[in-house]
């Protein structure tokens, strides 16, 4: 990866890494706030890990208001490594 190409990845995921949580301020979810082709992308990168919980006796997954996210260690690095890029 060119040191531009690493720039746009950057410009890009820090102001999501920065401030994602399972529910914002307002209590808004992070599936609803966020596009989910985005989050999918950070957690095939390993910068957040989506928790999907499953009903252990039936095995069906729980709907998605359930779910939780969490910024993995690199995720947080890219963050430490780029802060000019995170939110005002």
């Amino acid at each position: 990866m060119t040191k531009a190409e690493a720039i746009d990845k950057a410009i890009e995921q820090v102001p999501i890494l920065a401030v994602i949580t399972t529910r914002d301020e307002a209590g808004t979810h992070f599936m609803a706030r966020y596009y989910y082709g985005d989050l999918r992308a950070l957690e095939a990168e390993g910068l957040i890990t989506i928790h999907r919980p499953m009903h252990d006796q039936t095995g069906i997954p729980y709907s998605q208001e359930y779910w939780s996210v969490e910024v993995t260690e690199a995720g947080a690095d890219l963050v430490d490594a780029w802060p000019e890029y995170c939110p005002a």
